[in-house]
């Protein structure tokens, strides 16, 4: 009888202990997972510089015939990089590389003057990190471009003002992007005043950058 006794105690304790560590083992699991990081992890993660890749689609305000507008749709690929200098403030230097010629200017059946042509351009620009990340950027860049007559019917083509140039341009524009799924993806719509050098026609250009953080 004693025996059974002690040995019923001995189970009793022995069960008492094990659950008073797995207690004192899962209290001290969710301590850790509620710290805070360590403040030396966290400075890197802010200070160290990050990348983003994505497309832009743009939508080029030119100045037609008389007091018409035509708009040039200019699809792009962006890289951006950004590099912290205050907290939330970042410098965000970008490169673009456009393409310009889905879209042509109206015209006769008959004949016609085609422009295509390649935009590249470089990029500064200053963000600030919130719920909605406002930005200014300023830019400078090449447009090359071809420049083609097409006759059609009884209008033959001709070469006459077929020819190739390179022109610089320069720009200023302003953004408000979005972030979505925790700054994975962000969606900034943008507003920029273009200057075309030798081509007075360009005057606005809206559209929106879809990129993803690398």
């Amino acid at each position: 009888m004693m025996h059974s006794l002690s040995a019923g105690r001995t189970k009793l304790g022995a069960s008492g202990a094990t659950l008073a560590l797995l207690l004192g083992l899962s209290r001290a699991a969710g301590a850790q997972q509620d710290a805070p990081a360590p403040q030396d992890g966290s400075q890197r993660d802010t200070d160290s510089p990050s990348f983003a890749l994505g497309v832009s689609l743009g939508f080029l305000q030119q100045q037609g015939l008389g007091t018409q507008t035509e708009a040039a749709f200019v699809p792009s690929l962006v890289g951006f990089g950004y590099v912290p200098v205050f907290p939330r403030l970042f410098l965000r230097p970008g490169l673009r590389l456009g393409y310009e010629g889905l879209s042509q200017s109206p015209s006769s059946y008959g004949a016609r003057v085609q422009e295509h042509g390649a935009q590249g351009t470089a990029e500064i620009g200053l963000v600030y990190d919130a719920w909605l990340v406002p930005s200014f950027t300023v830019g400078a860049g090449v447009d090359y471009r071809s420049i083609n007559f097409v006759g059609r019917g009884i209008v033959a083509d001709s070469d006459v003002l077929d020819h190739k140039e390179w022109l610089g341009l320069a720009f200023a524009q302003v953004g408000l992007g979005l972030p979505l799924f925790q700054g994975a993806f962000m969606v900034e719509p943008y507003a920029r005043v273009q200057r075309t050098f030798t081509d007075d026609r360009s005057l606005l250009q809206l559209g929106f950058d879809l990129t993803f953080a690398l």
